[in-house]
C-alpha cells in the first residue's frame, strides 16, 4: 500500500512542447484517483511518468515518501494495466499471470498460490488453460488485471482499460474494478476520457486540459462547484447550459439579463457569492445552469422562492424511459438561435411536443456564473475576494458606516467613490475597528466560511476549524491592508514573493579535484544543498551552467540583520524604501541592482544582510518556464 506525491511535475519534449505543466498532487494510501480529460490533455503522459515509462523533465515524484524519479519501472513496485491488455498470445491465461513472478524466480508453489488467489478474486479460474484468443474482451481485461494483482504492487496504474469494450460490458467492468479496489485496499490511479467512468469510480478526480490541471476534487464537488467553464461543461451528462449576459444589483434585488432575451430575478442574498463589481450591468458574464436544475412548470410544484419563471419553445424531445430530455430554446422569436438553447431533464411522464411554448422554472440555488473573458467561476464555493465600493478622505477608508485609518505605506488621493478588493483571508475576525453581523456560516472541508452583513453588503471571511461565532453575533473585524487593491487609486497588494534573476555556477575546489557549486544572484554566491544539486543536474545536466534562472522565495522566509562581513548564504543590500503597515513593517532592499521585500524595522539607507534559507527557494528555468526545484 502506498501514498504518492507529485510536486511540480513537467514533461517537455524536444522543441519546447509541454505535455504536462506543473502537476502537483498528494495521493493518499488506498485512494482511487481518476485522471480525466480530452485526448492530448496529458493524462496518460502523467501516468507513464509515474510508471517510469516516460522520463520526468522536472519535478519530484515520491512513492511512500521515497523519491523514485531515477528508479527503473521494475523497481517502483507498481503494476500497469494497458488499454490493449498486452497479453502474450502464445501463453495460457495461467502463464500470462505467472510470467512476472517467474522472472523474479519465485518458487513454483508460491506462484501457483498467487495465481489461483487472483483468479478466484476475478472469477476466471475456469479460463486458466485457455489462450487469450479464446477469451472475450471482458475476460481478457480480467486476465490483465490478474497479471497485475499477483505482483501485489503498492500502486495500480490503469490506462483507459475499458475503452475497447462495448457499453454494457464497460458498465459491468466499472463496477468490478471498483469492487476490486475495495477488496485489495490499495492505491489505484485510473486514466480515462469518459467522464461517466470518472464520476462513478473515483474518490477524487483530476480534470486536465492542454497539459494543465484544471481542478482536483471529489466527483460531487466537481459537479456542484466547477472552477471554470471547461470543467462545468466536461463533467455532467447532458452538459451544463450556458447563456451570455449581464447582471445588475439594485438594492436587495438582482437581475440576470441574458442575451437571448430572458431575465432571471432573485434576491441579493441568493447571489451574494458573486462579487458586486460584476453586478454593474457592464461586465459580460456567462450564466450556467445544469439540466437537472431546470424544471417544467406544474401547479403542484413546491416553490419556496427558489425558482425563477421563464418560457421556452420545444425543439426536440428524447424519451429515455426513466426520464425525458427536452431540448428547447429561451429565444421564442428565433428558436434555432444557439444563444438560447437549453436542455431540461424532466420526469418520464412529462408530455410536451416539438413547437410547444412551455413554462419552465430555473433554480435560484443551483446556478453558476463565469467571467466571459477568463471563463473562470465567479460564484465559487469559497469566494476568492471581497469587493467593496468605498470612499477615501484624509487617509481614512470608509464604507457602509465603517471607518479604517489607512497605514502610512498606502498613499493615495482622496476619492468619493472607489472600488477596493482584497482576498477573503484579509478580513480577520474578533478584533479591529470594523463591526459586522454574522448572517450565515458554512462548514467547508474543516474550514468555516462566514457570511458577514455590513450595511447592504455581504462580506466573507474564512477560518480554519469550527465556527467561533454564531449566526446573529455582532463581531469586530479588521483588514490586512498588505492585501488590498484599488486600481483607480494606484494601490496594489504588497508582493511578498521575491523573484531574483541568477545563474548556477561551479568553481574548482582549491583543496582537491572536485568542484564547488553556487547559486549566483548578482555578485552573491549562495551555497546550495546536496538535494538542490541533485535536482538541477537531474533536470538539466551540464546545461544548468548555461541556463538563465529565477530564484523565488517568500518574504516571510527571509531574515534581515545588520551587515556583517562573511555572512553565509546572505544577500547584502541597502534599504531603499520602508513600508509601514502598522502591525508589520517591510523594507524594499536593493541587492546588486535587483530588489526584494522582507519584514524589517529600521531606517532607509541601512546596509543589511538578507539571510536566505536556500532549501526554501524555488528555482525556475526562465527559457522554458518550468520549475526545477
Amino acid at each position: 500500500m502506498a501514498s504518492l506525491s507529485l510536486k511540480h511535475i513537467f514533461k517537455v519534449y524536444d522543441g519546447g512542447v509541454k505535455a504536462v505543466n506543473d502537476f502537483c498532487m498528494d495521493i493518499e494510501d488506498k485512494e482511487f484517483i481518476v485522471f480525466v480529460g480530452p485526448s492530448g490533455c496529458g493524462k496518460s503522459t502523467t501516468l507513464r511518468m509515474i510508471a517510469g515509462l516516460e522520463e520526468i523533465t522536472a519535478g519530484e515524484l515520491r512513492i511512500d515518501n521515497e523519491i523514485v524519479n531515477d528508479f527503473e519501472p521494475k523497481d517502483r513496485n507498481i503494476a500497469m494495466v494497458f488499454q490493449n491488455y498486452a497479453l502474450y498470445p502464445h501463453m495460457s491465461v495461467y502463464e500470462n499471470m505467472a510470467f512476472s513472478l517467474r522472472t523474479i524466480r519465485m518458487p513454483n508453489d508460491q506462484i501457483h498460490e498467487k495465481v489461483m488467489e487472483a483468479a478466484s478474486i476475478l472469477g476466471i479460474t475456469e479460463y486458466l488453460e485457455r489462450k487469450p484468443k479464446a477469451l472475450s474482451g471482458g475476460q481478457r481485461q480480467r486476465v490483465a488485471l490478474g497479471r497485475a494483482i499477483v505482483r501485489q504492487p503498492k500502486v495500480f496504474l490503469l490506462d483507459e482499460p475499458l475503452s475497447n469494450l462495448d457499453a454494457k460490458l464497460r458498465a459491468a467492468m466499472r463496477a468490478e474494478i471498483s469492487r476490486l479496489h475495495e477488496k485489495l485496499g490499495t492505491t489505484f490511479i485510473y486514466v480515462t476520457h469518459d467522464q461517466v467512468e470518472a464520476m462513478t469510480m473515483g474518490s477524487r478526480i483530476v480534470v486536465m486540459k492542454d497539459g494543465y490541471v484544471q481542478q482536483i476534487d471529489t466527483p460531487i464537488n466537481l459537479y456542484k462547484y466547477p472552477d471554470n467553464m471547461f470543467v462545468a461543461g466536461f463533467i455532467g451528462t447532458p452538459q451544463m447550459n450556458f447563456f451570455d449576459g449581464t447582471v445588475v444589483k439594485n438594492g436587495e434585488d438582482v437581475r440576470f439579463s441574458l442575451d437571448c432575451g430572458t431575465n432571471i430575478d432573485m434576491k441579493y442574498i441568493q447571489a451574494d457569492k458573486i462579487p458586486v463589481n460584476y453586478m454593474d450591468g457592464a461586465h459580460k458574464i456567462v450564466f450556467g445552469i445544469r439540466p437537472d436544475a431546470v424544471r417544467v412548470y406544474n401547479s403542484t410544484n413546491y416553490d419556496d422562492g427558489s425558482w425563477a419563471p421563464a418560457k421556452a419553445v420545444v425543439s426536440v424531445v428524447e424519451v429515455l424511459g426513466g426520464e425525458t430530455l427536452i431540448y428547447a430554446n429561451l429565444n421564442l422569436e428565433t428558436p434555432d438561435a444557439q444563444s438560447g438553447a437549453i436542455i431540461i431533464r424532466a420526469d418520464s411522464d412529462t408530455q410536451v411536443r416539438r413547437g410547444d411554448i412551455i413554462d419552465i422554472e430555473i433554480s435560484r440555488k443551483k446556478f453558476h456564473v463565469f467571467d466571459k473573458a477568463t471563463e473562470k467561476s465567479i460564484r465559487r464555493r469559497i469566494p476568492k475576494e471581497n469587493v467593496i465600493r468605498a470612499s477615501v478622505a484624509g487617509g481614512v477608508l470608509a464604507f457602509a458606516d465603517q471607518h479604517f485609518t489607512l497605514p502610512s505605506a498606502i498613499r493615495c488621493a482622496d476619492s468619493a467613490d472607489v472600488e477596493i478588493s482584497m482576498p477573503i483571508q484579509a478580513l480577520t475576525l474578533g478584533e479591529g475597528g470594523g463591526k459586522a453581523k454574522v448572517q450565515w456560516t458554512e462548514d467547508i472541508d474543516g474550514k468555516t466560511l462566514y457570511f458577514l452583513r455590513v450595511g447592504e453588503l455581504t462580506l466573507f471571511s474564512l477560518e480554519a476549524g469550527e465556527a467561533r461565532f454564531a449566526i446573529g453575533d455582532e463581531i469586530a473585524f479588521d483588514i490586512d491592508f498588505t492585501q488590498m487593491s484599488a486600481e483607480a487609486l494606484g494601490v496594489t497588494p504588497l508582493c511578498l514573493t521575491n523573484t531574483l534573476d541568477g545563474i548556477f555556477t561551479k568553481e574548482k575546489n582549491p583543496a582537491g579535484k572536485q568542484y564547488d557549486f553556487f547559486m549566483n544572484i548578482g555578485d552573491a554566491k549562495l551555497v546550495p544543498t546536496d538535494g538542490i544539486c541533485e535536482k538541477v543536474f537531474a533536470c538539466k545536466g551540464n546545461k544548468i551552467f548555461h541556463t538563465p534562472l529565477e530564484y523565488v522565495i517568500e518574504a516571510k522566509k527571509l531574515s534581515v540583520v545588520p551587515h556583517a562581513e562573511g555572512a553565509k548564504n546572505a544577500l547584502t543590500g541597502k534599504v531603499v524604501t520602508l513600508l509601514d503597515y502598522g502591525r508589520e513593517s517591510y523594507a524594499v532592499i536593493d541587492v546588486g541592482g535587483q530588489t526584494l521585500t522582507a519584514a524589517y524595522r529600521g531606517n532607509v539607507g541601512d546596509t543589511v544582510d538578507v539571510l536566505v534559507p536556500v532549501e526554501a527557494m524555488t528555482i525556475k528555468d526562465k527559457t522554458i518556464d518550468i520549475i526545477i526545484v
